[in-house]
């Protein structure tokens, strides 16, 4: 990088570092049966107090960001791309998301309206 000055003898890494009044994560519970703490990745993914209610639990673990906010949307939109992958429909989530979501968005109205005809066939 232009700019900085680079000296072999000196090397600092700076990947996954905590801020140290932070309390580690393998201190959350030291019950050997709790959740299981991986020392390379400096990661815990499971909760170490599962019998905490969420609200008030300052750690719930790795897994517990990993499944909030649009990841399960993104995931949902992966399926579709690859089952209409399968069935032949050229599209792509990360090449053409917009075409993507416009297919999803027909689809489901298509549902929808079938849904909306069964219901009616039935009631006659």
């Amino acid at each position: 990088m232009p700019g900085t000055k680079v000296d072999s003898k000196q090397r600092i890494t700076v990947r996954n570092l905590r801020i140290r009044e932070d309390t580690a994560k393998y201190l959350r519970n030291l019950d050997p049966n709790s959740a299981y703490y991986d020392p390379i990745t400096r990661s815990m993914r499971d909760n170490p107090n599962p019998q905490v209610p969420v609200e008030e639990s300052e750690f719930d673990g790795e897994n517990f960001v990993r499944f909030t906010g649009d990841t399960t949307k993104h995931a949902g939109a992966q399926l579709f791309a690859w089952e209409a992958h399968g069935k032949g429909v050229d599209v792509h989530l990360l090449a053409e998301p917009t075409k993507l979501e416009l297919l999803q968005k027909g689809i489901r109205e298509k549902e929808g309206t079938i849904q909306i005809k069964y219901k009616n066939r039935r009631s006659i």
